[in-house]
């Protein structure tokens, strides 16, 4: 916050560039943009809360499945897991997503 304070309060005392203000301050150009744009639109230069957990297309209850299915089949490719997940579910994920459950196994391992 303090770092943010004393943007703004350049910002309003002299009439630096963005540029200027973000080599002076040793951060990007886009978040002095950021910064002002915030502080221009809600008057407060606060960070914004967290948002909502993220979405996951395979949802934590599914990956039992999803460990099950590698289980059966350890040497199968990501493409072929994510097919027989689609064949037993009925939902549809890229290589990515399984991918991403893969991840999310392993740390909850």
């Amino acid at each position: 916050m303090d770092l943010r304070q004393r943007i703004l309060d350049a910002h309003l005392t002299r009439e630096e560039s963005w540029g200027e203000l973000a080599k002076r301050f040793r951060v990007g150009v886009a978040t002095v943009d950021r910064l002002i744009g915030r502080w221009k639109r809600t008057g407060s230069i606060a960070p914004k809360r967290p948002g909502p957990r993220p979405f996951f297309r395979i949802p934590d209850s599914q990956l039992g499945k999803v460990k099950r299915l590698l289980d059966a089949a350890p040497d199968s490719m990501t493409q072929e897991i994510a097919d027989a997940y689609a064949k037993q579910t009925g939902v549809r994920v890229s290589r990515a997503t399984m991918g991403r459950a893969f991840r999310r196994l392993v740390l909850q391992l």
